[in-house]
């Protein structure tokens, strides 16, 4: 659905009104993607004229789409025979890439991850993107119901961000809203489900390379909590930095203890996640031997009871609580757009009726989060207790390499369209052959230049003519160049020290991004990895080093 409303709309009548649009814009972002419980539109641009113009265009996609036919057939799927002596296939671009995902082992331990935490009847225990074996079920006229039930204001969030006019918002709403009517939604809403006391161990095979020796393909193991829904912000933060704690540097305890023991190549499962009803716990590894899976499992067990019952070093708890102050006040978000960032933070309640600035406020809970840190009453080491150890609502999945599934797999899928070639009469496979012809004629025709002229794009006029200025001074400290910009920048110091590299010999330029990362997850000869990666934590807001590569102005 996400693809298919992009592909023209009542005003938009082209193929990809957004390849077009894109051509006379000044974006900052233009893109959508799905969660499993939402599907999200942004566009952005600093240039005022073109946020109006990606908005036109994206809300009259999403809320007036045409959705013909052929648009099911193209991006999500559709039988194609070029002839009568030719073999069914299935095609379309989204069962494709879902074929392709499921060849991951890393999407497939995501995937069966939420599926095995929630049951089947809910959202978040099948899979949004599609399961490939289950996408030729569906129908055209499902697939149009679908987008008239949901695709709705009324089960919508709109979002804006900027300094722009709101009564111009309003009106360009209006445009796109007068014509719909309030609907009940109620069941869109998500209820969090109860915690078992059932833990659940699943081996699930994926496919390797039938040529692989199976002695050296490895495995994948996970194991996963399920918490109740947080409504206290405070322990939602307090997760999140125990995550930190836990795995978020070289040298944090649990991440360590995977590594240091040798039975696999390196870490999964990404800690506390909290962009679902419910958030969820994982931890695991990738490339263990066969030998080693249950000492794996083992091993994340120990180490927490461990860390339960000992407790965790407080200099890793005050870098990471540190760490997550500095992102909080930080909020350096790159080229990813600040009110995009914003959206998705607030979206997290929003989205389930909560107060969506409830995501954006952090002083209250982070204040919380320090006071009974400073208690000493080992609040962190409470948390692995509650919401991990005495927690039975846990899953571990071990993925088992297996040479034989992808031939198997496949076989079951010409096995299938076999069935159904088979059971076609000459007629209704004669209408397959004309829709397969249908369709790429359709995609072959160029579109009407008179369309395509409707697509909004920006003029001359729209451009600002005053060129923005870095302000820059140059001087000297101690024999070498210091530029300095003095911009707002919240409080935060920015610091870089270049260095140059013509001094390296060539043969040795490819192991730079290799010391770079030495040189922060090595240790240095007064400090351990451990101990350097605490105090980066508690003193500043991230060390890192990357190759730059520059053209000096006169040897262009």
């Amino acid at each position: 659905m996400e693809h298919s409303v992009l592909a023209g709309s009542r005003k938009y009548r082209t193929k990809e009104p957004f390849i077009e649009l894109v051509k006379g814009s000044l974006k900052t972002f233009l893109n959508a993607f799905t969660y499993p419980d939402k599907t999200c539109y942004p566009v952005a641009s600093q240039n005022l004229q073109d946020f109006y113009n990606l908005i036109d265009v994206y809300l009259d996609a999403v809320y007036y789409p045409l959705i013909p036919e052929h648009i099911l057939e193209q991006e999500g799927w559709h039988y194609e025979l070029e002839s009568l002596e030719g073999e069914l296939a299935y095609r379309g671009v989204v069962f494709n890439e879902m074929k392709g995902a499921y060849s991951s082992p890393e999407a497939l331990i995501g995937r069966y991850t939420a599926e095995s935490l929630f049951p089947d009847s809910h959202p978040y225990g099948v899979d949004s993107g599609g399961d490939p074996r289950i996408i030729p079920e569906l129908t055209y006229d499902e697939f149009k119901a679908f987008h008239q039930r949901y695709y709705h204001p009324s089960n919508s969030r709109i979002y804006f961000y900027g300094d722009d006019d709101p009564t111009q918002r309003l009106a360009i709403l209006d445009e796109y809203l007068r014509d719909f009517e309030a609907i009940e939604t109620a069941d869109t809403a998500i209820a969090p489900i109860p915690l078992t006391a059932e833990p659940r161990r699943l081996n699930i095979p994926y496919a390797v390379d039938a040529e692989q020796d199976l002695a050296e393909a490895k495995y994948l193991l996970n194991v996963n909590w399920l918490l109740p829904e947080i409504s206290d912000t405070t322990t939602t933060l307090a997760l999140a930095v125990l995550s930190h704690a836990l795995s978020g540097t070289a040298g944090s305890p649990l991440r360590k203890a995977l590594i240091d023991s040798g039975l696999g190549e390196d870490t999964l499962g990404g800690g506390f996640a909290d962009y679902l009803r419910q958030p969820y716990f994982s931890a695991g590894l990738k490339g263990v031997a066969a030998e080693n899976v249950p000492a794996v499992e083992e091993l994340i067990h120990t180490t927490l009871q461990k860390l339960a019952t000992e407790g965790i070093d407080p200099q890793t708890i005050q870098a990471s609580l540190n760490t997550l102050e500095f992102r909080l006040r930080e909020n350096n978000t790159g080229s990813f757009p600040r009110g995009l960032a914003y959206m998705l933070a607030s979206l997290d309640k929003w989205l389930h009726d909560g107060d969506p600035l409830e995501g954006l406020r952090y002083e209250a809970p982070l204040t919380a989060v320090k006071e009974a840190v400073a208690s000493g009453k080992g609040y962190f080491e409470g948390l692995i207790s509650h919401y991990l150890l005495e927690n039975e609502h846990r899953t571990t999945i071990i993925l088992e390499p297996d040479p034989e599934l992808g031939q198997k797999q496949e076989a079951e899928e010409k096995a299938k369209l076999a069935a159904v070639q088979a059971s076609l009469s000459q007629p209704e496979l004669e209408r397959i052959i004309e829709r397969t012809h249908a369709l790429k004629r359709i995609q072959e025709t160029p579109d009407d230049p008179a369309e395509l002229a409707k697509i909004p794009s920006l003029a001359l006029a729209d451009l600002e003519r005053d060129i923005k200025h870095i302000p820059s001074e140059l001087s000297q400290q101690d024999g070498a160049e210091v530029l300095y910009h003095d911009l707002f920048t919240n409080g935060i110091l920015y610091f870089s020290v270049g260095m140059n590299l013509r001094v390296l010999p060539q043969e040795l330029l490819p192991y730079v991004p290799l010391f770079g990362a030495a040189l922060t997850q090595m240790g240095t000869v007064d400090e351990d990895y451990v101990q350097l990666s605490q105090r980066i934590g508690l003193s500043t807001g991230g060390i890192g080093s990357q190759p730059v590569h520059l053209c000096p102005n006169d040897q262009r």
